[in-house]
């Protein structure tokens, strides 16, 4: 049975209704339950299929198991505190003892196999917006859904395939972006490439445009991969008006949600778009960027006081004072 019979079931009740607490197994660094313990019996959780978010703020997971098909929910003491306690509640179970451990060749992919993970909505309330795992830990870590967080992701997954760079050896790697979009917060959370360890350099330029390469060696040009966006599928200028009206807070309900569709569709052609239709790859000889150590850097003194000075448009140091 492939996810789409699933969230069939669920959606005419083919399920067996729980509400349990349970203990939860959870991989904090990919986010996602690894199996739970329910009528003295331990579940292994062999794919997530779904994650969802309810008006209230807890995480629902919908995954696979050796046993089925059940979906959890986290259930924090308050949303508002990132180190909150948490609990899990097992809540309910499709009703089919006969789900294959595999179903990733069945039926008709939401994704196609490049795009890599498990579909997860993300939307809360509305149209649910589907994106693979990977991508949806890269939004939790970015903070909202993007076209540009999407093309990130897409040219990461380039990377991941034909140089095998991967989070465990990004130190044998650098990677340097011509622009300074959501793009590169994809880039570094996939990778572990980043501007703090020395690996990720972006010069804004306007370009999405990303050259991939290996960091030893010394200084002298050697080849890099360059993956360079040629589909202008994030183009959203159609509602850019809309945008502005978003960012003053004078939206209508139907806007927003116009504005979210334009969004959604964007980001579901970029992660569905054949990789040639969306990136033009070609090998370059391009030197590495030169990494700065600690001793290049200047030092500040402490200035233990300073008057600051209201304007309209903000705070300016106006004189620095010494303690008496």
């Amino acid at each position: 049975m492939n996810t789409r019979d699933i969230m069939s079931k669920i959606q005419h009740d083919h399920i067996t209704i729980i509400q349990e607490e349970v203990p939860v197994q959870f991989d904090n660094r990919q986010q996602t339950p690894l199996g739970f313990k329910w009528c003295n019996r331990h579940y292994e959780v062999l794919k997530p299929i779904l994650i969802s978010k309810t008006p209230a703020g807890h995480l629902n997971y919908l995954v696979l198991t050796d046993g089925g098909v059940f979906n959890l929910m986290m259930v924090r003491e308050q949303e508002t505190d990132t180190f909150c306690k948490s609990r899990w509640v097992l809540k309910y179970r499709v009703n089919d003892d006969t789900l294959a451990k595999n179903d990733s060749d069945r039926g008709t992919p939401l994704f196609p196999k490049s795009s890599g993970g498990t579909a997860f909505s993300l939307r809360e309330g509305g149209s649910s917006m589907f994106v693979p795992l990977p991508l949806l830990n890269m939004v939790h870590y970015h903070g909202h859904l993007c076209p540009e967080l999407a093309v990130g992701y897409r040219a990461g997954l380039i990377a991941q395939n034909e140089l095998g760079l991967t989070r465990d050896n990004a130190r044998d790697f650098f990677i340097l972006a011509e622009n300074m979009s959501s793009a590169i917060d994809a880039l570094q959370y996939m990778t572990g490439c980043t501007v703090g360890n020395q690996s990720f350099y972006a010069y804004d330029s306007g370009k999405h445009v990303y050259y991939f390469g290996r960091s030893h060696g010394g200084p002298e040009p050697r080849e890099a991969l360059r993956v360079a966006l040629i589909n202008p599928l994030i183009d959203l200028s159609h509602v850019n008006s809309i945008e502005k009206k978003i960012m003053a807070g004078r939206a209508v309900p139907a806007e927003v949600e116009e504005y979210h569709q334009a969004i959604d569709k964007a980001v579901s052609e970029i992660l569905n778009i054949p990789e040639e239709s969306l990136f033009a790859k070609s090998k370059v000889s391009l030197r590495p960027p030169q990494v700065i150590t600690g001793r290049d850097y200047a030092k500040c003194f402490l200035i233990p006081y300073s008057y600051l000075l209201s304007a309209k448009d903000g705070l300016y140091l106006t004189k620095n004072v010494l303690p008496e």
